[in-house]
């Protein structure tokens, strides 16, 4: 049987400079989750009517370049912040708005979908369906997905919704297409 589509929390996923302006046309309209990197100067978020910071590096292990890679911690507060606001606007923007951010996002669309009776594929094609309306050229932390979805599914569910998240041909093919933007060699699948 399939489950028809929940209505999923409204969300938006930025860059640092676009999530500026989206505040600026929009003010007091968006809860923001501001995802920043460490040396990087802080975002004006002043019309936003709430917002949660959550500093770690754009890297695939904990310890990051200099120790401030992504932790579960940092998964937590995120999601601790955004659960009072189910039906808030919520924005989350990093750097360049399409890794860690992405992975934010996509935690709690799978979150919602989990929540509304979703599992395996539906699941899988839905969640990715909703982050490339929100982002088409969306190229998801791998360890920040993972460190969300630990926090939300039961073990062993992470490690192999992760997995199947992260190896949907359009994910696949956007890690591709930003690693030859960026001129530099596309990881092994």
């Amino acid at each position: 049987m399939m489950l028809p589509p929940p209505k999923l929390r409204e969300l938006a996923v930025a860059s640092q400079k676009r999530a500026e302006i989206l505040l600026r046309e929009q003010p007091g309209r968006w809860h923001v989750v501001s995802i920043r990197e460490p040396g990087n100067p802080a975002p004006d978020l002043a019309d936003a009517l709430s917002v949660h910071v959550a500093t770690f590096e754009d890297v695939l292990t904990p310890q990051g370049q200099h120790g401030h890679g992504p932790r579960a911690a940092h998964l937590e507060s995120i999601l601790r912040a955004v659960k009072p606001l189910r039906q808030a606007p919520v924005l989350i923007h990093c750097w360049a708005g399409r890794s860690r951010s992405t992975a934010v996002a996509l935690t709690l669309i799978v979150q919602e979908l989990w929540e509304a009776g979703f599992e395996s594929l539906p699941l899988i094609k839905a969640a990715i369906g909703k982050l490339l309306e929100l982002n088409p050229h969306a190229v998801p932390n791998a360890l920040v997905l993972r460190l969300g979805l630990d926090l939300i599914l039961p073990h062993p569910l992470p490690a192999t919704i992760t997995q199947a998240l992260m190896n949907d041909p359009r994910i696949i093919a956007n890690r591709q297409a930003f690693h030859v933007e960026a001129n530099e060699p596309a990881p092994e699948n």
